[in-house]
């Protein structure tokens, strides 16, 4: 019996313990944004062995501002109205509105949909 209380102690210390942290990391989750604006460049910094599997960034924005640089990622969800596209497709003068998300720690945002305004 005492064995079992024992074993019974440390056990729900541990999930306490774990309640606690995840309490903690709760806060700590990633940040979300909307950019909308024309592409001013598209960069594609790699690409795999099929068409497809390449990713990299665009700057958007007007010639008034600096411009948003969004990493766009293989997965990215690029659409133009039913048709699904990838970073090889876009071009300079796009109209586009991008969902996007930043990871603590990163500076750059990571599109995770992007679509056309303009079809």
């Amino acid at each position: 019996m005492a064995r079992f209380r024992g074993l019974l102690t440390i056990g729900l210390t541990l999930a306490l313990s774990l309640g606690i942290v995840w309490l903690g990391l709760a806060g700590q989750g990633y940040t979300t944004m909307v950019y909308e604006g024309r592409i001013r460049s598209v960069k594609i910094d790699k690409c795999g062995h099929q068409p497809g599997l390449c990713e990299g960034s665009i700057l958007l924005g007007g010639q008034e501002d600096e411009g948003a640089r969004v990493d766009v990622r293989i997965g990215t969800w690029i659409k133009r109205g039913d048709n699904f596209l990838t970073i090889e497709d876009l071009k300079p003068g796009d109209l586009v509105k991008v969902q996007t998300f930043r990871l603590p720690g990163e500076a750059t945002p990571r599109a995770a949909i992007l679509e056309f305004t303009n079809p």
